[in-house]
C-alpha cells in the first residue's frame, strides 16, 4: 500500500500544532478580555481563514488561477439557510418551496454535513471539465462559472428569493465555532499538502510536462483539488451564514472573490502559513479601512465617508506586498519548515571539499545492491520504435523511424539540428502523439498513451532544457517522482529510495534548497536523479551535456554507465556532443530530415559517407 505521507505524519503534525497554539492563545485572550465587538471581527477572520484556506487547496497546490470559487461558498450557504431556516419563517419568505424542504429545520451541524456533501458532488461534476482545460483558460472559465451560478442563485427565486434578502437564519456561527472549523481546515490543507497526492499535484503546479512525464496522472489529480477545496469553501460559506444571520446572492460575488484571493497573494500562494498570514493582514487592513470609510470623528476631525475604501485600500496592500515579496510574506516554505531548515543552514551554504565531487554528479561505488529497481519480470525486454513518423502540418518531422533499444544497453542517436531527434523522444515519452507507426514496450502496443501511463510503463525521461520542480525542495523533487511511480511490490519505499538516490548522486547537501537556487551541474544531475526515481527500465536523455565543458561531459560518461550498471537501465542519449557519444554508446542510430540514415557500432557509424556528408557537407566533403 501506498504510504500516504512519505516523509512521516508528525512532520504535517507539528505543522498544525505550530499555528494552532498561537491561534488558541488568541482566541482564549478573546474570549476573556475582548469586547464583543471585538470577538466579531475575530470570528469573521475565521470565516475568512476557512475560505482562503479552501482557495490554497486548489490555487495553491494546483497552480490553476480560479475567480470561482466563492460560487460554491453561495450555494452553501443558501443551502444551509435552507436546511436550518424555521419552516414558519420559510412558508412567509420562500411559499413555493418543495414541501419536503419547507417542513425540514435542521441543527448546524447536520446541515453542515448536508451542505458540504453535496457541494463536493457538485464540484465533482462541474470540476471534470475544469481539470482538464490549459491554466490560463480555467481562470478565464471559473469567472464564467461564478457569474453563471450568481445568475442562477438570483433567477431560481423558488429556493433563494431571487433579489430578496432571506433572514432569520439561526445564529450557530460563534467565536469558539469559527475557530474549531478554521482548525479543521488547517489540518486537512496541511494534511493534503504534506500527503503524497499533495506533493505530485504541487509538482505538476511548478511544471506540468515534467510532472507527466514522472507518472502524474494531472487532470485527476487537479479534479482532486478542486472537490476538496469546494468542499472547505462550501463549509465557509455555511459558518458565514450563521454569522450574519441573513444571506442574499449578491453577497457571494466579486468583492468578495476579490478579497479572499487578495489574502491568498499577500500571504503566499504556496503555503497553509502564507494563507493564515495573508488572512490576518488583509482583515485587519480591510476593517481598519472600513471603519476610516464610515466616515468617523478622530478628535476633533470629522473625517468624510468614503466609499470604496477597503477595495482601494485592498488593492494598494496588494501591490505593496508584492513589490516588496513577489511571492507574498511566507513564499515557499511554511514557518515550521524554516525553523527546520535555519538548524539545517550549513546545507543552505555548503562547501565542496573534494574536487571529485563538486559537480554533483552519481560517482562509482563499491558494494552497492541493486535496491529494488529490477523487476524479474523485465528481464530481456525491449523498447521496440518500429515505422514511426510524424507530420506537422505539411511537415514531414520524422519518416518510417525504426529502432530497437535493448535493458542494459546504451544507444546513441545523433543527427544535425531539425533530424527530428527531440520530436521521436517526445513521441516515445507521450508528449506528442504519433502520426503513424507503432512503439512496443515488451511486445505490448504503447503507441500514443498519455505521459504519465508511458512513464508508469517504465519509461522515464530528461529534458533538452532542465524542468525541475523549481519551487520545490531538491528532497521533493525526487521524492515526488518516487511516489509517482510506488507500488506495494517497490521495495525500499519512496522515503528511503529518494534519499538513497540523493546519496548516490551526491545531493544530500542540498536536499532542504529550492531545486531552482542550485548551479547549473546540480540541477543537471537532479535531473536525471529524479528521471531514475521512477524505477524506469529505460531512461531517455535529450542533450544532457548541453552547456558543460570538456571535464563535465567526461564525468557525465561515468554518470550513465553507473546508472546503466547499477540500474540494468537501457539509456537512449541523444546529444551534440559526438566526442561523448562516441565512447559512450554501445550502439549509435543518425537521423537526418527525419529518417534513420546510418546505425551500427560507433566507429562504423564514423565511417560511414552519408553521416559525414549529413554533418560536414558534400562539398566540404
Amino acid at each position: 500500500m501506498i504510504k500516504p505521507w512519505p516523509l512521516g505524519i508528525f512532520r504535517s503534525l507539528f505543522g498544525i500544532v505550530y499555528i494552532l497554539v498561537p491561534l488558541l492563545a488568541l482566541t482564549v485572550s478573546a474570549e476573556l478580555f475582548f469586547s464583543e465587538s471585538a470577538q466579531s471581527i475575530l470570528t469573521n477572520f475565521y470565516i475568512n481563514m476557512v475560505a482562503v484556506l479552501g482557495l490554497y487547496m486548489f490555487i495553491g497546490t494546483s497552480g490553476v488561477p480560479s475567480f470561482g470559487h466563492v460560487a460554491f461558498m453561495g450555494i452553501a450557504a443558501h443551502l444551509q439557510a435552507l436546511l436550518t431556516l424555521d419552516p414558519t419563517i420559510k412558508s412567509m419568505l420562500l411559499p413555493n418551496l418543495p414541501t419536503w424542504l419547507a417542513n425540514v429545520e435542521m441543527g448546524f451541524w447536520p446541515a453542515l454535513a448536508v451542505t458540504i456533501t453535496f457541494v463536493g458532488i457538485f464540484a465533482f461534476l462541474t470540476g471534470i471539465p475544469f481539470s482538464r482545460m490549459g491554466d490560463a483558460a480555467t481562470g478565464i472559465v471559473t469567472i464564467c462559472f461564478l457569474a453563471i451560478i450568481h445568475n442562477v442563485l438570483l433567477g431560481w427565486e423558488r429556493f433563494t428569493a431571487g433579489f430578496k434578502t432571506i433572514y432569520g437564519v439561526p445564529e450557530y456561527t460563534g467565536l469558539w465555532t469559527a475557530f474549531a472549523l478554521s482548525l479543521a481546515a488547517i489540518a486537512i490543507a496541511r494534511l493534503y499538502k504534506d500527503s503524497s497526492l499533495g506533493l505530485v499535484i504541487r509538482a505538476s503546479r511548478e511544471d506540468k510536462s515534467a510532472a507527466q512525464s514522472i507518472g502524474v496522472n494531472v487532470p485527476n489529480h487537479r479534479l482532486l483539488a478542486w472537490v476538496l477545496s469546494a468542499m472547505v469553501m462550501g463549509a465557509a460559506g455555511g459558518l458565514l451564514v450563521h454569522y450574519l444571520t441573513i444571506v442574499t446572492p449578491a453577497q457571494f460575488y466579486l468583492g468578495l472573490t476579490f478579497s479572499l484571493i487578495a489574502m491568498l497573494i499577500v500571504g503566499g500562494v504556496s503555503t497553509i502559513s502564507g494563507a493564515v498570514i495573508g488572512t490576518v493582514f488583509m482583515t485587519g487592513v480591510i476593517e481598519v479601512l472600513r471603519k476610516i470609510g464610515e466616515g468617523p470623528v478622530i478628535g476633533p476631525f470629522d473625517l468624510p465617508q468614503m466609499h470604496g475604501l477597503s477595495t482601494m485600500g485592498t488593492g494598494i496592500a496588494i501591490m505593496i506586498i508584492m513589490i516588496w515579496k513577489r511571492d507574498g510574506i511566507i513564499a515557499f516554505f511554511e514557518i515550521d519548515e524554516r525553523l527546520r531548515n535555519r538548524k539545517d543552514r550549513r546545507l543552505n551554504t555548503v562547501e565542496v571539499r573534494d574536487p571529485e565531487r563538486a559537480d554533483g554528479f552519481i560517482h562509482e561505488r563499491t558494494n552497492q545492491k541493486n535496491t529494488g529497481v529490477d523487476r524479474p519480470a523485465d528481464e530481456g525486454l525491449n523498447l521496440d520504435i518500429r515505422n514511426i513518423s510524424k507530420n506537422f502540418g505539411g511537415l514531414k518531422a520524422l519518416a518510417d523511424v525504426s529502432l530497437t533499444l535493448e535493458r542494459g544497453e546504451i544507444l546513441g542517436l545523433i543527427g544535425p539540428n531539425g533530424s527530428g531527434k527531440t520530436t521521436l523522444i517526445n513521441i516515445i515519452s507521450g508528449a506528442f502523439p504519433s502520426s503513424d507507426g507503432r512503439i512496443e514496450l515488451g511486445g505490448d502496443n504503447i503507441t500514443n498513451l498519455p505521459a504519465h501511463t508511458i512513464s508508469r510503463l517504465g519509461i522515464g525521461r530528461t529534458f533538452q532544457n532542465i524542468q525541475l520542480f523549481a519551487n520545490l525542495t531538491v528532497l521533493e523533487n525526487v521524492l515526488a517522482a518516487a511516489v509517482a511511480n510506488d507500488s506495494s511490490s517497490m521495495l525500499p519505499g519512496p522515503d528511503a529510495w529518494t534519499r538513497s538516490l540523493l546519496e548516490r548522486f551526491d545531493l544530500v547537501p542540498f536536499a532542504n534548497r529550492l531545486a531552482g537556487t542550485l548551479p547549473y551541474g546540480q540541477q543537471r544531475s537532479l535531473e536525471i536523479a529524479r528521471s531514475v526515481a521512477t524505477r524506469c527500465s529505460f531512461l531517455l536523455l535529450d542533450e544532457p551535456a548541453a552547456g558543460m565543458i570538456r571535464q563535465e561531459s567526461d564525468r557525465l560518461i561515468d554518470v550513465f554507465k553507473n546508472i546503466r550498471n547499477e540500474f540494468n537501465m537501457g539509456l537512449l542519449v541523444v546529444d551534440h556532443d559526438l566526442q561523448m557519444i562516441m565512447k559512450l554508446c554501445d550502439r549509435v542510430v543518425v537521423l537526418n530530415k527525419g529518417q534513420v540514415i546510418s546505425a551500427g557500432s560507433p566507429q562504423q557509424v564514423q565511417q560511414d559517407p552519408k553521416v559525414v556528408e549529413a554533418y560536414i557537407g558534400r562539398k566540404r566533403q
